[in-house]
C-alpha cells in the first residue's frame, strides 16, 4: 500500500477524520509507513517515547506488563487507530507494549516531526489531547459502568464496547479478532471464568466462539443481557 491509500484510510476514519485539513496533510506528509510482520513490536513498555503511530492495516495487540512479567492486555486495536500519544505528552517512557497481529501497516509520526508541528502551531496540543482524551473516555465508561457488573454481564458490556470501537461495525455481526485468553485479561478473570460466561452468551445466541476469534451476532442485546 503507498502513502495515497494509506492516506484514504486514515482520513476516512478514527482520530485523524476528525482533524482540520490543514493538520491532516502535514501529518500525512511527515509521517512514515512502517511495515510489521506478525508477532513483531512497534515498541514494548519501557522504550522511550519515538513518535506516534496510526494503524492503517492489520490488527494491534495494546498490552500493559505487570510488575511479575504477566501481560495484561487493553485493546485489540483496528485501522484508523492512533496510539503512543500518552509518552509523548509527558515524555516518560512506554507503559505499553504494542505488537502486530498478523501483518500490519503503520504509519508513523516521528518525535522530532511531532515536536515541529507543536512549536509551529502551540494549538495543535489541544488536537493532539484529542487522542488522549478519547482513549481516557473510553477507559471512563469502562471503569464506570462495565467493572462494577457480575461476571456474565461484564463479559457481555465489554464485548458490546470493543464492537462500538470497530470502525464500520453496523447492526449485523461483527468479528473481534479476540483470543479468549485476551478477553480474559481484559476482564480481570480468569480464563475458565470468562469461558463460563461466554458460554452462557453462546447459548442465548448473542456470540460464537471460534478460531481466530469471537463473533457477536447482536450487539444491541449484548447491551441489554442482564443474565
Amino acid at each position: 500500500m503507498d502513502k495515497r491509500a494509506a492516506a484514504q484510510v486514515l482520513e476516512g476514519r478514527g482520530w485523524l477524520a476528525e482533524q482540520p485539513a490543514d493538520l491532516r496533510a502535514e501529518i500525512l506528509a511527515r509521517g512514515r509507513l512502517r511495515a510489521y510482520a506478525d508477532g513483531q513490536a512497534v515498541y514494548r513498555g519501557g522504550d522511550a517515547p519515538d513518535g506516534l503511530y496510526a494503524l492503517v492495516t492489520g490488527r494491534m495487540r495494546l498490552a500493559t506488563v505487570q510488575e511479575d512479567g504477566r501481560e495484561v492486555v487493553i485493546l485489540h486495536a483496528g485501522p484508523g487507530h492512533w496510539f503512543g500519544e500518552v509518552s509523548m505528552v509527558d515524555g516518560l517512557p512506554r507503559g505499553q507494549t504494542a505488537v502486530a497481529k498478523g501483518d500490519s501497516l503503520v504509519l508513523h509520526l516521528p518525535g522530532e516531526a511531532f515536536a515541529r508541528i507543536v512549536e509551529a502551531d502551540p494549538r495543535r496540543w489541544a488536537n493532539f489531547a484529542g487522542i488522549l482524551s478519547r482513549h481516557l473516555r473510553q477507559a471512563t465508561h469502562y471503569l464506570g459502568e462495565v467493572l462494577a457488573l457480575p461476571t456474565p454481564q461484564r463479559t457481555a458490556r465489554l464485548l458490546a464496547l470493543l464492537c462500538r470501537l470497530e470502525e464500520g461495525a453496523g447492526s449485523g455481526p461483527v468479528q473481534l479478532p479476540l483470543s479468549q485468553e485476551d478477553l480474559a485479561g481484559m476482564l480481570g478473570l480468569s480464563r475458565q471464568t470468562a469461558n463460563r460466561a461466554l458460554g452462557r452468551l453462546e447459548g442465548a445466541g448473542l456470540v460464537r466462539r471460534g478460531y481466530g476469534g469471537i463473533e457477536v451476532r447482536d450487539m444491541a442485546a449484548l447491551d441489554r443481557f442482564e443474565g
